[in-house]
Parts: C-alpha cells; structure tokens; sequence
C-alpha cells in the first residue's frame, strides 16, 4: 500500500450522501445493533467519531474509548464499509490494518479493535493476529518507548 493509498480523513457532512448508504447497509445486516445513521453522523460532525474513506468509496468510523478502570484506551473501528468499487467486500480492514495500527499508536492507544456479529469475518480476524474476546477482536498496540 502507497502512503497515497491510505485512507483520509473525511467530513461526514460532505460524504454522508454515499456513507449512509454503508451505514444503513450495515444496520440491516446486524439488526442486534442499536444506533441509528444519525447518531453516526452525529458523533463525527461533533467530533467523537472520526471519518476515514479512501479513493474507492470505502470507509471507516472510528472512536477512542478509555476503560475507565485501568485507563487503557482502545482505538476501536466502530464501522467499517466496502463499496465493492476496488476492493472484496471484507477486505477494507485487512487492507488497512496496518495504517489504523499507526493510527492507534499516534493516537496513544493500547489497543485496536473492531466488533462484528458477521461469522464471515471470523476467518480473517483470527488467521491475521487478531484475538476473539466475545466477538470483539482486538489487537495490542506495542508502543515506541519515547526518550
């Protein structure tokens, strides 16, 4: 992958027209989940989510999450989409797992992690480093000691 390849960051305001296609898409493939389009718009036009695309029309939205016990924080992929213009529809995570493991570890984060209900993702999660804890998989960040 080409730096110039990598995902941006994107204002949900000038993309939603497509995004919430892939957000609704997603609602209705995992009824189980609670939030609404809207609430995804909002958290990124408020800044509690951020919006990643890259050039085929595909995305990410992701937060930070402290655990309010230990203080770790987690850079989860709250959502991820294909378009299917450019890429296999599950592949957008796989490709880019090692541009949102530099974005965790920028961000200062102990972990990544993306949720899903989808057995199909099952195979690439476990065969790629991920570990299964309650259908959350979840990767340690391994941070450069700072001098």
């Amino acid at each position: 992958m080409n730096v110039s390849d990598a995902p941006v960051v994107a204002d949900i305001r000038k993309e939603w027209d497509w995004v919430q296609i892939g957000v609704r898409e997603i609602l209705l493939g995992q009824p189980q989940l609670t939030y609404r389009p809207e609430d995804v718009y909002a958290d990124c036009v408020t800044g509690a989510a951020t919006l990643f695309i890259d050039e085929h029309q595909n995305f990410a939205v992701t937060t930070v999450e402290a655990d309010k016990f230990t203080g770790a924080s987690t850079f989860l992929i709250w959502l991820a989409w294909c378009s299917n213009k450019g890429l296999r529809h599950t592949s957008f995570i796989e490709m880019y797992t090692p541009f949102f493991e530099r974005v965790a570890r920028d961000c200062k984060c102990d972990f990544v992690e993306a949720r899903s209900s989808l057995d199909k993702l099952n195979d690439y999660y476990l065969k790629s480093g991920w570990d299964l804890e309650t259908r959350v998989f979840r990767r340690k960040i391994e941070r450069y000691r700072e001098k």
